[in-house]
């Protein structure tokens, strides 16, 4: 014999404290554009046939755009005038995360400070 109990929890949600939410939303519009990720510069031989750069080894460079998309890890070349933006995005990204981090810490800080 199988017995199903159901039990009701009550959440109290954490208090926030006024113009929270707004000013985070502020933070967040300051950021954009936002990205996760990284840039690295490689070197790749070329298709051309008696490329002195490439025949030395040198190679040519250019830049990679590293990320992670299901668990996996996934790379996408960028074109050189895009670089600039896409590492500002990235610092963007990290910033946010910052945010975020700081936030749930905050949050838990405030549910101790209350009556239980």
């Amino acid at each position: 014999m199988y017995y199903v109990i159901h039990t009701a929890m009550k959440h109290k949600s954490v208090p926030q404290t006024p113009g929270q939410q707004e000013a985070f939303l502020n933070e967040v519009a300051r950021l954009w554009p936002l990205a996760k990720g990284s840039v690295s510069e490689v070197r790749k031989p070329c298709v051309r046939k008696g490329c002195k750069a490439c025949a030395e080894g040198r190679g040519h460079p250019a830049a990679i755009y590293t990320y992670r998309e299901g668990g996996k890890l996934r790379c996408m070349h960028v074109r050189p005038e895009f670089v600039p933006e896409l590492k500002q995005a990235i610092e963007n990204g990290r910033a946010l995360e910052a945010a975020l981090v700081r936030l749930g810490r905050e949050a838990v800080l405030r549910s101790r400070e209350r009556a239980p």
